[in-house]
């Protein structure tokens, strides 16, 4: 039997002998079946919001479409093992993503896994265009109603999302879904501007600038990505193309409360910075 470690959505160690049975890994809309034994857990079992351990025997599950961070967790340890496997499984998570109230201790769980494919799913490439966008939409809705919930946990679960939208939005062969290609562009800016949002609210600033540029580069206009960007930069010190940014947003909605806010702060930054620099200077010829 397997030992599969898991920390915060990374496989860290898979000891033991692979025993190759000729089938293959559970994929993305695959329906399967697990039987969890021996769980051990350091906090409320509850707290984990997991679909998988209040599975009732034999009940068929889709795999890839996990909501909670345990989950996800989990869904990792499956994607290495084979149809009909049973291994070990030690998990660690931040403690903070199944309960926002909690601090920076970490939770473990561990467990013994059963892993039954009842029916797997094609591969990626074998999907065609319209169901591959299907399966875009389908993850991008999940991330817009995780990310209304609003709590942490549930903006990380929906960044997740939101990343498997686009990956299943980028197999798209455009020369053979020319219809629906306006469709394909305004799913792939709604979620690289919601990856922009999470970014910015977990402090990943340039990560925020790059999922934003993404966006504009796609479409210049695009109030919300400038607004974005320009608090990013922001952030990063990069007032000129802050200022740009703000500015060109402005322009585009001249009343928007949070545009007008971030003028202000980004004049006052650049004051506190014109300043250090004066003080800097007199100091040098002092």
């Amino acid at each position: 039997m397997r030992i599969i470690d898991i920390a915060c959505w990374e496989v860290l160690n898979v000891e033991g002998e692979w025993a190759y049975n000729g089938k293959s890994a559970p994929r993305d809309g695959s329906k399967i079946c697990v039987h969890i034994t021996n769980e051990c857990c350091s906090c409320e079992i509850e707290l984990l919001e997991s679909r998988y351990l209040v599975c009732e025997a034999e009940e068929t599950v889709v795999f890839g479409e996990a909501v909670s961070a345990f989950d996800r967790s989990l869904e990792l340890a499956l994607s290495v093992m084979n149809d009909d496997e049973t291994a070990l499984i030690n998990i660690k998570l931040p403690r903070k993503y199944v309960d926002d109230e909690a601090d920076n201790d970490d939770i473990t769980f561990t467990c013994q896994l059963g892993l039954k494919i009842i029916e797997n799913a094609k591969l990626i490439f074998e999907h065609s265009p319209e169901e591959k966008m299907a399966r875009a939409i389908r993850y991008k809705n999940l991330g817009v109603g995780l990310y209304k919930e609003g709590s942490f946990s549930k903006q990380v679960s929906a960044f997740f999302m939101f990343s498997q939208s686009v990956k299943w939005l980028v197999t798209i062969n455009t020369e053979e879904a020319q219809s629906s290609l306006a469709e394909i562009k305004a799913i792939k800016m709604h979620c690289y501007n919601n990856l922009g949002l999470y970014h910015l609210r977990n402090h990943q600033y340039r990560l925020a600038v790059a999922a934003t540029v993404t966006v504009l580069n796609e479409d210049p206009e695009n109030i919300k990505a400038l607004y974005r960007r320009s608090v990013a930069n922001t952030e990063l010190q990069n007032y000129e193309k802050a200022e740009e940014d703000i500015q060109a947003a402005l322009l585009l909605d001249p009343n928007n409360t949070l545009i007008k806010k971030q003028v202000e702060i980004l004049k006052k930054r650049q004051k506190m910075l014109s300043h250090k620099y004066a003080e800097a200077m007199k100091k040098y010829f002092a």
